[in-house]
């Protein structure tokens, strides 16, 4: 990076720590329009598995920005040492407010409860994936193992996102396992290979159920139940392994780029002169501008509410006490603003943050309603919290692995009022029965009636 750009980014680091950001070392890195779609369809990073879908994302972010629709300022990497790419050519004052964003993006990354199980080296865990599926296509084609990426990436949202979590008591088993040595996941298949599934006269007998509990962790049943090759498990942990890291960053859009904007608001803005200030307001207007939903405004906005509520005390029982028209002139000074927004960066995600503080007098305060709209305000906040859970795809679990005593797969769709797609849904399922090689069967709500679909029944 320029001599510049690096000046800047020590002073903007210094600042960021004296407001008591916390943060990993960040490398920052220019890259051209070119290298930074090919990036952006990387998911961020240098190196991917190879798969036709990162192609065709690359010539749309490249299209987007040669036809000037868009330009990505930045793309920060949620690793150990943080990697974060500038784009060249934008201007200067545009790269410190992108180097003074990607500080704040750091510093949610290494303390958002969200983030704390997610691997650091995924720099190279990406690169190890990438090797190992291209060793699988010189031994076994690489058209069958493309066709295998195709069907297994159909089933990449079937995760758990909260099995980073999950501590359970370990089961009692009716005999000793052997011991299991401790590689990559992608790995394990090849090192600790799985029991052979029941086989159908042994199914009857079985009195223990698989899962022993319905789980939401298709993916990872299926990597280590599912009668593969030891290739096609690999893929699988991958996919899994690969979903469940970019997970938290669905969950945080809103509150991570909020939390972003307000401190490269902060950071900056007392270091600019006149003219520059000018400048930033354009950007911060065009980050800002209220079309569509954007993630930005409502994340900044929010964040912004929740600070001047705690530093005027407007929290407690004798706050909520009030009538709505009393809260929006309540005054009770305690300054507390500051350490309720690192304490809000800290717990919540999305769903959490919007659920607690997306309240009536916000929205009448910025204007996102009209005071004859606010009966609909509840049911308009539940629609946007429906839309953020499971970061948009709906929950399924998978109930019995031995469905009607014949090894069948039965799961069921956590209906919550919107009816799944029949088109997309008939594809995972026809995908599902592929990779199980037995039917599969969903349980779920289809015209207003409980229904059950069925794939190679």
């Amino acid at each position: 990076m320029r001599k510049e750009l690096q000046d800047w980014a020590l002073r903007l680091r210094e600042r960021a720590e004296a407001e008591e950001l916390s943060f990993p070392p960040v490398l920052f890195e220019e890259v051209g329009p070119e290298e930074m779609a090919m990036l952006a369809a990387y998911g961020g990073f240098p190196r991917r598995y190879p798969h036709w879908r990162f192609g065709s994302e690359y010539l749309r972010h490249r299209e987007v920005y040669r036809y000037g629709l868009g330009r990505i300022y930045e793309l920060v990497v949620n690793t150990a040492p943080v990697h974060a790419y500038l784009l060249k050519g934008n201007t200067l004052l545009a790269q410190k407010l992108v180097i003074a964003h990607v500080y704040a993006h750091a510093d949610f990354f290494q303390n958002n409860l969200a983030f704390r199980p997610t691997p650091k080296d995924m720099l190279e865990e990406m690169a190890h994936h990438a090797a190992f599926v291209e060793r699988a296509m010189e031994k076994h084609g690489a058209r069958s193992v493309e066709e295998f990426l195709d069907m297994a990436l159909s089933l990449e949202n079937l995760i758990d996102p909260h099995t980073p979590y999950i501590q359970r008591p370990r089961e009692v088993e009716e005999k000793p396992e052997s011991p299991r040595l401790k590689v990559r996941p992608y790995l394990d298949p090849y090192v600790n290979p799985p029991p052979e599934p029941p086989k159908e006269a042994e199914e009857g007998a079985s009195l223990k159920p698989l899962p022993p509990r319905p789980t939401r962790d298709i993916l990872g049943f299926l990597a280590q139940y599912a009668p593969l090759a030891p290739w096609q498990r690999g893929i699988l942990e991958i996919i899994r392994e690969e979903s469940l890291y970019y997970a938290p960053q669905a969950a945080t859009k809103i509150l991570n780029e909020g939390w972003a904007t307000y401190w490269h608001t902060r950071l900056l803005l007392p270091l600019l002169s006149p003219e520059e200030a000018l400048e930033f307001a354009e950007l911060q207007a065009g980050l800002l501008a209220p079309h569509g939903f954007n993630p930005y405004r409502l994340g900044y906005l929010l964040l912004k509410e929740v600070e001047e509520r705690w530093d005027k005390g407007r929290y407690g029982p004798e706050y909520e006490a009030l009538p709505l028209g009393e809260r929006l002139r309540y005054e009770r000074p305690t300054g507390e603003g500051r350490r309720k927004l690192f304490q809000v960066r800290t717990v919540h995600t999305d769903i959490s943050f919007l659920e607690e503080f997306l309240t009536p007098e916000f929205a009448l305060r910025q204007r996102l309603i009209a005071p004859e709209d606010l009966p609909r305000f509840q049911g308009a906040k539940r629609a946007l919290l429906f839309r953020l859970t499971n970061m948009g795809y709906p929950i399924v679990e998978l109930v019995d692995a031995n469905y009607g005593n014949r090894g069948e797969l039965y799961l069921e769709h956590l209906y919550e009022g919107v009816e799944l797609d029949q088109r997309k849904t008939k594809a995972v399922l026809q995908n599902l029965h592929r990779l199980w090689g037995r039917p599969v069967h969903l349980k779920t709500v289809a015209n207003g009636k409980e229904t059950l679909l069925s794939a190679g029944a």
